[in-house]
């Protein structure tokens, strides 16, 4: 009886713990299966540019950006079957910031040219101000214990006990609590890649900023990625608000809205304007006398196209 009540309880036991690893199993295989799925998805190959620059990426990753994409790379095209895609009109550097955006969400604000260097002046230390802490000085002199002092009962007060010192189990681990590692410096600097920055000085020449946004929302137009428009748009419109508008920096602007204007970029509309040339222009209007004094501006004017016709749309509203 004893016998069988022993080998009982050890199947209960082995069952709970069969029950638990496939539970645990059960939790974790979920886990692999929604963040490992699309790093174990096949290799797809895009070759971009005019240096044919190749691009191995995931094809989960990738295809799940928008429908065309996923045609693109499981579709029935020939695409699909050679696992390899030519994107001869977008640039490089385009492209890495759209992996950027499909694998993190996010990607790096373009950088501007000519990045001014500021040397700061040597500064001497005061004098009478120590450079260097002296321990020594700042070290509290050492209080002499009271003498004990008779109660009037004919005892004294015990001393207090000293702390006993802690063990070296408890020191080493108060040692491991105490590591410390910094991953904060590293997360700020990735959100500062991403960040928009202002310009603060006018040798600071924003135009590959304001056109990398530009054809970053370009891309994502034409393959129908929604987010990424978005995104695109928003960070061009905190950079145009944030904006300094030098005058030097005029041709900047100039360069801005003959790519955004190009019907190689974006196309007339007939009963509608395109979401990025409506930002563009909204910012031109509200800049116009000062852009007004910027020969390549005129020149973008005296080519007429809808640039002139939705420039002078607007500026009539603005008048009204």
């Amino acid at each position: 009886m004893v016998g069988s009540l022993k080998t009982e309880r050890r199947g209960t036991r082995n069952e709970a713990k069969s029950n638990s690893n496939h539970s645990s199993g059960t939790v974790f295989g979920a886990v692999r299966s929604r963040h490992g799925a699309a790093f174990r998805s096949k290799q797809f190959v895009f070759v971009v540019g005019d240096n044919q620059a190749a691009f191995p990426v995931h094809a989960a990753v990738i295809a799940k950006q928008s429908k065309a994409l996923d045609s693109l790379i499981n579709g029935p095209m020939k695409e699909a079957s050679e696992g390899k895609a030519i994107l001869e009109d977008i640039e490089e550097d385009t492209f890495i910031r759209f992996c950027q955006f499909a694998y993190s969400g996010d990607y790096t604000t373009p950088d501007f040219t000519h990045i001014p260097t500021i040397e700061l002046p040597n500064i001497p230390t005061p004098p009478g101000i120590a450079t260097d802490r002296d321990d020594s000085r700042s070290t509290e002199p050492e209080l002499e214990p009271e003498p004990a002092v008779d109660d009037g009962w004919g005892s004294t007060p015990k001393k207090p006990e000293k702390p006993k010192n802690p063990s070296k189990s408890s020191l080493l681990r108060q040692s491991l609590h105490d590591q410390l590692y910094d991953v904060e410096t590293n997360c700020t600097i990735l959100a500062a890649r991403c960040k928009i920055r202002e310009n603060s000085d006018p040798t600071e020449d924003y135009t590959t900023v304001f056109i990398g946004h530009a054809q970053l929302y370009v891309f994502a137009e034409k393959w129908g990625i929604a987010s990424l428009k978005t995104l695109a748009l928003s960070k061009l419109h905190k950079t145009l608000t944030t904006f300094t508008l030098y005058a030097v920096r005029r041709p900047d602007i100039a360069a801005l809205l003959r790519y955004t204007f190009s019907n190689n970029h974006t196309p007339d509309l007939v009963d509608a304007v395109d979401d990025l040339r409506s930002l563009v222009m909204l910012y031109t209007v509200s800049e116009a006398e000062n852009l007004i004094h910027c020969p390549n501006f005129l020149l973008l004017i005296g080519e007429g196209g809808q640039l002139a016709q939705y420039l002078v749309q607007m500026l009539m509203e603005r008048i009204d």
